[in-house]
């Protein structure tokens, strides 16, 4: 697989040819074919978000340790399925959750990974992310199917409030992924 890596903070990203990953337990194996570039992204290009007043947030604190592959918007193809992943079916195609947290504290166990604190692994920035061809997700729960909502739309969704709002509303009055962005949108144009 090529990936597109920060070797250095502030430097061009480089490409990196790896071997393609092999799905285990309940992995699954993605064929990136879209990846939003956040501006987060290029806060972490630089290695630091700027908080004003001469004051850094230095994102090696947080595992941007170089080398690594940013993109936390990530939309792809299912390719392969370890032997107990469930929910999806090779060729499908999925937003890929970013947030991911380490599945074991009360937070995880709640279903807000997003909070995690105990050992976050969040793609694009402390594993590995969607500037890739490829990219392995732990479970097929991170996947979500955003049938009706163009691709190129739809990746970008993983890193905004639209998302996280869904998410939340997962099946109240609504009856597709798709209603439920044209119910959200208009809320989050109000609120920001």
């Amino acid at each position: 697989m090529l990936s597109w890596e920060i070797v250095e903070h502030g430097k061009p990203l480089q490409k990196a040819l790896k071997e393609t990953p092999k799905p285990r337990g309940s992995e699954v194996l993605m064929r990136i074919t879209r990846s939003g570039v956040c501006h987060s992204d290029l806060h972490i290009w630089d290695g630091y978000f700027d908080l004003g007043g001469g004051k850094r947030f230095y994102v090696k604190e947080r595992g941007c340790v170089p080398p690594f592959t940013p993109g936390h918007e990530p939309f792809g193809v299912v390719e392969a399925l370890g032997p107990r992943a469930r929910g999806v079916k090779v060729g499908q195609k999925r937003l890929i959750y970013p947030w991911i947290g380490c599945g074991k504290c009360a937070v995880c166990k709640a279903g807000q990974d997003n909070y995690c604190v105990s050992g976050s692994r969040f793609l694009g920035v402390n594993r590995a992310g969607a500037y890739s061809t490829h990219l392995l997700v732990p479970d097929a729960k991170y996947l979500i199917d955003t049938t009706g909502i163009e691709d190129s739309f739809a990746c970008t969704l993983a890193c905004s409030l639209a998302y996280l709002v869904l998410r939340q509303q997962d099946g109240v009055g609504c009856t597709t992924f798709d209603e439920r962005i044209r119910v959200t949108v208009p809320v989050r144009t109000t609120t920001a």
